[in-house]
């Protein structure tokens, strides 16, 4: 997956994922991304990133994954997952609008869309935890960062001030996501905005063959 990571941010302040168990028999396991050798899963409601061979902290292990499918080890027992499809729990698939975004010649995915109604190109991050812009960009959008919560991060030019707040609304496409949390850090890195989990997380993710589809979810 390296291919998505331009920046390595490291937030502070923000709350980890929790590594409390579940049990087994209780979890809802969803793909909502797949991509040659890793998968996004939905593990009893938490949103995890994981490559082939690993397991989650909830205990489920990715076996495989492709274009087509995932297959998952869950207390012993194997199942083959597709797109959307749970293993447990009452979910239906319903229509999706989606967004077709094609791989640049870097390797990356950039796309337009919008920051609260404001013109935009991202860059698809999987490795980032939020969407991200430098302060430079945030000024431009109209955004007041500042009144947002202080932190500090650590970029590829040393640790700055970061601030952390919620934007009205991030699009790609026809795909809208309201109240994404986001950090604008100070100075001008990310060159790019990088649309990461925080809106990744609210959508379902496919790539084939260097085409990355994003699809809504409802």
């Amino acid at each position: 997956m390296s291919r998505f990571l331009m920046l390595a941010i490291v937030l502070v302040g923000w709350a980890g994922l929790s590594l409390s168990a579940y049990a087994l028999e209780a979890q809802d396991v969803r793909v909502v991304g797949l991509f040659k050798g890793a998968a996004v899963l939905n593990v009893a409601g938490k949103q995890r990133l994981l490559k082939v061979g690993e397991t989650s902290p909830e205990g489920v292990k990715l076996r495989s994954a492709d274009a087509v499918g995932a297959m998952v080890v869950i207390d012993g027992e194997q199942y083959q997952l597709s797109l959307t499809r749970a293993h447990s729990g009452g979910y239906q698939e319903r229509k999706t609008v989606s967004k077709q975004i094609d791989i640049n010649q870097y390797g990356q995915y950039l796309t337009p869309g919008s920051i609260n109604g404001r013109s935009v190109i991202f860059l698809v991050d999987t490795g980032a935890t939020s969407v991200a812009l430098n302060s430079e960009m945030a000024r431009a959008l109209g955004i007041d960062f500042a009144a947002g919560q202080e932190g500090r991060t650590a970029t590829a030019s040393g640790v700055v001030r970061s601030f952390h707040l919620t934007l009205d609304s991030v699009k790609v496409g026809e795909i809208e996501v309201r109240n994404v949390r986001a950090s604008v850090i100070e100075g001008v890195y990310p060159t790019k905005v990088l649309l990461g989990m925080t809106y990744l997380s609210q959508v379902e993710m496919k790539e084939n063959a260097g085409l990355l589809t994003l699809i809504k979810k409802y």
